[in-house]
């Protein structure tokens, strides 16, 4: 709800950011700030689960600086969802739920396809946390622990200039990360990439 809301504060604000006339990526700006909206689907094993959900939302949070009319510095706060599985054994129904958020640096190649039109490449790092919860229906509290990695990141992304000052993008994200559940989780661990596909706008300064 916090993401969509503030996507649709900026829909609102591009037409007094942007003036009236349609802009391009010729005169490129310093600065941006861009939030996006994101799906995500982890490639984890779920060995023996009855149930094992793969997919879940999130967004992402980009602050930019434009050193150079094709190179930008980009620093990244990620939200990539959780991964959900659900298994009978010794201690009747076990509930395991991995959540993994990041903060990274990227280094940006940008290309104008057209005045309104441009592509970006994006390599870096992140360091994703992977924050564990387990439950098992015989105990009354959640055991949950947390680690910390950092491991490298990859994109592409799309861009619509709206206005001098604001436009919509679209963008497809990669990491791996090495998983390490707790000895009993229902999620298996090992070597984990994912895909990030996310939708929304950025603002220039």
């Amino acid at each position: 709800m916090r993401v969509g809301a503030a996507l649709a504060a900026l829909v609102l604000c591009a037409p007094a950011v942007g003036q009236a006339q349609a802009g391009g990526w010729e005169t490129p700006r310093s600065f941006s700030l861009g939030l996006a909206a994101a799906a995500t689907h982890w490639r984890a094993g779920c060995s023996g689960a009855t149930a094992c959900d793969r997919n879940d939302t999130g967004w992402r949070l980009t602050g930019a600086w434009q050193f150079a009319p094709q190179g930008a510095l980009e620093l990244v706060a990620s939200d990539q969802g959780r991964v959900r599985a659900e298994a009978l054994g010794d201690q009747g129904l076990r509930s395991s739920e991995v959540h993994v958020r990041g903060l990274g640096v990227n280094l940006a190649w940008l290309l104008p396809l057209t005045p309104q039109w441009q592509f970006a490449a994006r390599a870096g790092v992140v360091g994703n946390r992977a924050r564990w919860t387990e439950t098992v229906a015989t105990s009354l509290s959640p055991e949950e622990s947390s680690r910390t990695r950092t491991d490298p990141a990859l994109g592409l992304g799309l861009s619509w200039r709206l206005s001098p000052s604001v436009s919509i993008d679209g963008r497809l994200d990669w990491t791996s990360t090495r998983l390490a559940p707790p000895a009993q989780s229902v999620i298996g661990g090992g070597s984990t990439p994912s895909h990030q596909w996310g939708l929304g706008l950025t603002g220039y300064f």
